[in-house]
Parts: C-alpha cells; sequence; structure tokens
C-alpha cells in the first residue's frame, strides 16, 4: 500500500493480526482545515461516503479503514455534539429496548458500567430500573454535561482511568468496539472490570447482514469514525479467544426520531433528505419515534465463567 498521509498510520487485521489485506473501497477525506476531526468523531455525524481506504483482511476476512487516525483519541476528547442531547426520547426509546434485553442475561440489577457513554442516556435508564449505574467517557464535553444531571461519569477509556480497580456485575459497549484503536484490548480489559458470572453487552454493525451486502459502498454505516467492520464470526472469536462463555447474539433495535431520521437520508440523496425533512415537518412528524431493524446492527451478550457472589 501507499504511505499514509500525515497524521494517519497503517494498522494490522484486529481480529488475526494479519498485516496482509486488499483495498475493497476508497474514497477522498474532508479537508481537516474546513471539516476538523472532532466534527468527524462525534456520534452524530453526517459526513457519508468519505471514509478513507477500506481493506479486507486475506486472512479471516475482517473489513477495516487502513490508515487509521493517529490522534484518534485527542479527536474523540474534544468532540463536541449538542445534536445527541436533542435526541433524548428516542435513545430512551433504544436504551430501555437494550436493558430489557440485557435483563434476560444479568439480573437482578448490581452494579454496571457503561463504557463510552456520552451524555449518560443509557445510564439514567439503567438507574431507573435499579442499577448502580456508572459511566466512562473520553469527551470531556459530554462527561460534564453527564455530571451536570448527576450522574457519576469518569472521564477517560477503559483501562485507563480512576476506576481502574472496581468491578461490576455488567459491563456494556454500546455502538463502542467499532470506534476503538483496539478492540481486543478494550474488550479483554472489560474482562477484568467484570466480577465472576459478570455479563457483558455490545453492539455494533454486522456487515455481513443483506442489507449491508447489498449497499456495499453505499451502506450508511460505512463512515470514518467506524474503524471495524464485523461480522458475526470475529465477534464470536474475539469473546472466546478471552475466555467469555454463554455468547447469544440477537438483533437490535434503533429508535430515531423522523425529523432525525430525515436528516440522515443525505447518504442517499441531499435532495431527498431535503424534501423529505420538510414534509416530516409541515406534517408535525418530526417528534414521532421510528424503531429501524434492518438486520444491520446486533447485539450481544456473554459470560464471564463463575459464580457471582452469593450465589455459591
Amino acid at each position: 500500500m501507499t504511505a499514509p498521509q500525515p497524521g494517519l498510520a497503517h494498522v494490522a487485521c484486529a481480529v488475526c493480526g494479519a498485516e496482509d489485506a486488499r483495498v475493497r473501497w476508497e474514497t477522498l477525506l474532508d479537508d481537516p482545515t474546513q471539516t476538523p476531526l472532532e466534527a468527524v468523531f462525534r456520534c452524530t455525524n453526517t459526513r457519508y461516503g468519505r471514509f478513507g481506504r477500506i481493506v479486507q483482511c486475506r486472512r479471516c476476512g475482517l473489513l477495516y479503514r487502513d490508515p487509521q487516525e493517529a490522534d484518534l483519541l485527542d479527536a474523540y476528547a474534544a468532540a463536541v455534539d449538542d445534536d445527541y442531547l436533542r435526541e433524548w426520547q428516542a435513545r430512551r426509546s433504544t436504551f430501555q429496548r437494550s436493558l430489557r434485553q440485557l435483563s434476560r442475561y444479568a439480573h437482578p440489577p448490581g452494579d454496571l458500567l457503561d463504557v463510552g457513554c456520552s451524555t449518560g442516556f443509557f445510564l439514567r435508564v439503567a438507574a431507573e430500573a435499579g442499577w448502580h449505574a456508572v459511566g466512562l467517557e473520553p469527551s470531556r464535553w459530554a462527561v460534564e454535561q453527564a455530571r451536570s444531571d448527576g450522574l457519576e461519569v469518569y472521564e477517560g477509556v477503559l483501562g485507563d482511568s480512576p476506576i481502574a480497580g472496581r468491578s461490576f456485575d455488567v459491563v456494556t459497549l454500546w455502538d463502542v468496539l467499532e470506534h476503538v484503536r483496539d478492540p481486543r484490548e478494550v474488550l479483554q480489559a472489560a474482562w477484568g472490570a467484570l466480577r465472576p458470572g459478570g455479563v457483558l453487552g455490545l453492539t455494533t454493525m454486522d456487515v455481513g447482514s443483506l442489507v449491508a451486502r447489498l449497499l456495499g459502498p453505499r451502506w450508511p454505516h460505512l463512515m470514518r469514525m467506524h474503524l471495524w467492520y464485523f461480522r458475526r464470526r470475529h465477534i464470536l472469536a474475539l469473546l472466546r479467544e478471552d475466555g467469555f462463555e454463554e455468547i447469544a447474539i440477537r438483533g437490535h433495535v434503533r429508535v430515531l426520531s423522523a425529523g432525525y431520521l430525515a436528516s440522515r437520508l443525505s447518504f442517499a440523496s441531499a435532495r431527498v433528505g431535503r424534501l423529505v425533512g420538510r414534509a416530516v415537518d409541515a406534517l408535525g412528524l418530526s417528534e414521532r419515534l421510528v424503531p429501524i431493524a434492518l438486520g444491520d446492527l446486533i447485539a450481544v451478550y456473554a459470560r464471564k465463567p463463575g459464580e457471582p457472589a452469593g450465589t455459591a
């Protein structure tokens, strides 16, 4: 491969470690003088179709961005995302669904750590259900927002934070694994933060899904902030190598407001997005909640072996 641009570095496959990959798709990246990294790496950005180079590992088939940003954590630390706050009701509905699904594997409520918690929406939902919920988040802005709501949230990343040494009954990684420099390292840190018998819950994209395969390079989840594109077998391999058991994979439903969804249609056509947005506004449907279940998002639950305290 050609030498990476300044600020980018080549990476190996996160699943098997191989450095033998072929280019699948490639697009231009945004000019950093026009679109700073912290804007690209905020949760609600709309920079579809500007993902750089995506390659496929010749050994295990993982798709991933290569090269990747060398200062990735700095970009997340500086990210500000006011649009995220406006989606509270939709995200609350999403997280309520996630918590109900999680509760099939982890019960009764105990100590929970939400990694990459943003402004703490899931923490609020979990606390309402009786969990003692703690959050970890790299964005300084998001941490301040969460703390202003009285939530226990710490700035940092898993394995290198003020909560190092604490243990939990549940660790959640909602839409996190595809964003991190080293997914294997994060899963190992999650293992270390779990008590015996504890449960890991995560959501991510499934690049092997029918919709992802049909859309190819126009799949909207192909974005610069997404570094790794897992198939189910890749997630299973990573979890099993770390010693997790009772692994279950379920479909994940994401709830969006109609207004927010209309604004995201720009990935297909900017004109279509504007027309749909105007129609939604005119009909007074902007706040209507819309469940999205296309089969390209998955939820994964796995257990750390051992007996939870008090069950022996």
